[in-house]
């Protein structure tokens, strides 16, 4: 059974969720890259690939805002940016929150511009268009709404119960073990763009006998490193065009 992650896999929403960033941190209500202080976006963009629940944005935009005046392309350690989630004292779940309701805002104050700040990874979209909605699972730190919304605006029309998504701050290991019980396969293969993802559902499935197939997208929020890291821990590091052929397979 294919089940996909949704941002960095199937979506590409950095810009989007920049902005949602932004004003979840102050409150505001910008809806264009342009209305952000100094590099902080593209500080952002570079960065994205750290973080993994929604919540967790906000903490690197706050970052990114502080340090605006570095170069847009200022990488963050890992173990810098671990640093900065450890001294924040809030809540992932409520800074998840949060970050939700600074999308709301935004997609009730102009659906038409929040929409436009996506777009579709091509040519996977497509070859999962050509397979039928019905069969896709999204399995995403995305809260179900956006993904869902999106999804239709893009004419993949997946059904609402098939997406896995991150509201109220429900991780992928809790997501996972419903789509278990729900499903009762032997096997699974997810296919996501986190490295930190991956380990963690590798770490929680694997442990007593291997249950998920665990593939990394090279087209993604990808780290300098990850290639080499996947690699080294066992998961295959795989184009659109592997995952072409992973759909054409088991979604028929």
């Amino acid at each position: 059974m294919l089940i996909f992650d949704f941002d960095g896999v199937l979506l590409n929403s950095v810009v989007e969720m920049s902005i949602t960033a932004y004003n979840g941190v102050t409150g505001e209500l910008a809806t264009s890259p342009d209305e952000l202080p100094g590099n902080a976006i593209d500080i952002f963009m570079t960065n994205r690939y750290h973080v993994q629940a929604a919540g967790d944005g906000l903490t690197l935009m706050q970052w990114c805002l502080a340090h605006a005046d570095l170069p847009p392309d200022y990488r963050l350690e890992a173990g810098a940016y671990q640093d900065i989630k450890t001294g924040v004292k809030t809540p992932l779940a409520e800074r998840t929150t949060w970050f939700f309701a600074a999308r709301k805002r935004f997609v009730e104050h102009d659906i038409v511009q929040w929409r436009s700040l996506n777009s579709v990874y091509q040519p996977v979209w497509a070859a999962l268009r050509g397979q039928g909605a019905e069969q896709v699972i999204i399995l995403t730190y995305k809260n179900r709404e956006a993904t869902v919304t999106l999804c239709h605006h893009f004419e993949l029309p997946v059904l609402n119960e098939n997406v896995y998504a991150g509201d109220h701050g429900t991780t992928k290991i809790e997501n996972l073990l419903q789509i278990q019980d729900r499903f009762k396969k032997n096997r699974y293969t997810f296919v996501d763009d986190s490295l930190a993802n991956l380990q963690e559902l590798d770490v929680h499935f694997n442990a007593k006998k291997p249950v998920l197939d665990l593939f990394l997208a090279s087209w993604g929020y990808i780290g300098p490193d990850d290639a080499s890291l996947a690699q080294k821990a066992g998961y295959p590091f795989i184009t659109q065009e592997d995952l072409i052929v992973e759909i054409d397979t088991k979604l028929h």
